[in-house]
């Protein structure tokens, strides 16, 4: 029986693969699939969380205008179609640390640009006597929690079903290029795309590539009786999950070698968390990953500069929960009509 012929083939189904996927078969192309069944992934311990305004300064994301409602439809269309809830509408309380920034905040509140982000009158009701009073608090509206983890195993169930899905470590060596299509092991496929993560640094068809990887470390902690259902933001992130349970984190580290989680990083988060609770608090678990970042702090989406039909996406950092849906989006427009304005960002 001859092996099947793909249209594309994806390595790597974090975030960015799943939703590049996603866009392709809706224009009804077939895709393989090939994943170390998302060992060390960042996109599956992430939060998810998409602020529009960012900083000390509190100003708006680079093009969240752009991104944020394509977000916003892609994520709805992804619950409708897997019959998952994608992502939860969540404010963010931020804490303010000294009249500097609250002076800040409350002049930001003045301009319409940012304003439609943010609360007049932060209501921080739910965390009194549970957490230490700081100096003063903002808080955003529009924001989301968008539960990648879930739409990431949802899709990876897709592909299994349909005979699509190989749980694998890519072994690039194996890779060979024919005149029109690349064979891989037994699956042939007529163009590949690499969407590795912070693993795209090891690629050797694009150590050209200037990756500034980051790594960050999470703990997973039940506080009974919390009762948190706003996220809150004082240096790190406090966001629940389920009854009792919070994501807490995450810091980032630029010179890790590894994407394991340290006593030194558990104990930098312990001693935040014990400057922000006043209530007891029990860990669950400790994880950590590596966040795919560039230098250049954009995403790329690439054509390879001397192989034809070869690709890479990464480089969406700590933003993929807002940037995948509208660069996955286009990139799938540029694959399947090669309009180079779609490479574009």
């Amino acid at each position: 029986m001859e092996n099947k012929l793909y249209d594309f083939a994806i390595i790597g189904q974090g975030i960015a693969g799943t939703l590049l996927v996603h866009f392709l078969l809706k224009e009804g192309k077939s895709v393989l699939v090939i994943d170390n069944d998302h060992h060390g992934s960042s996109s599956i311990i992430a939060a998810g969380i998409v602020n529009p305004i960012t900083g000390k300064n509190f100003v708006k994301s680079w093009r969240i205008n752009d991104f944020l409602p394509v977000a916003r439809e892609v994520y709805d269309e992804i619950s409708a179609l897997l019959h998952i809830q994608a992502y939860s509408e969540i404010n963010i309380v931020r804490a303010l640390d000294n009249s500097e920034t609250e002076n800040n905040w409350l002049a930001r509140t003045a301009d319409p640009d940012v304003a439609e982000f943010m609360v007049q009158d932060p209501d921080v009701s739910e965390f009194e006597n549970k957490v230490n009073k700081a100096f003063g608090y903002g808080e955003f509206k529009g924001t989301l929690q968008v539960h990648l983890a879930d739409i990431i195993r949802a899709y990876k169930q897709v592909f299994i079903s349909t005979n699509d899905y190989y749980a694998e470590i890519f072994e690039h060596h194996l890779l060979s290029t024919e005149p029109s299509s690349f064979i891989y092991k037994n699956h042939s496929f007529k163009e590949i795309i690499f969407c590795e993560g912070y693993k795209g640094q090891d690629n050797p068809f694009y150590q050209h590539v200037d990756f500034g990887p980051a790594k960050g470390e999470v703990l997973l902690v039940k506080i009974p009786g919390a009762g948190f259902r706003k996220m809150y933001k004082d240096k790190i992130f406090i966001v629940h999950l389920y009854d009792d349970m919070y994501w807490v984190g995450s810091g980032y580290e630029w010179d890790a070698t590894d994407d394991l989680p340290t006593e030194q990083g558990r104990l930098k988060l312990t001693a935040q968390l014990d400057r922000i609770l006043k209530i007891p608090y029990d860990i669950i678990d400790h994880k950590a990953a590596i966040r795919p970042t560039l230098h250049s702090r954009r995403p790329i989406i690439k054509l390879h500069p001397t192989i034809q039909g070869m690709y890479i996406f990464n480089g969406l950092g700590t933003k993929g929960a807002s940037i995948s849906p509208f660069v996955a989006r286009q990139f799938a427009h540029y694959l399947v009509n090669k309009n180079p304005e779609d490479l574009i960002l």
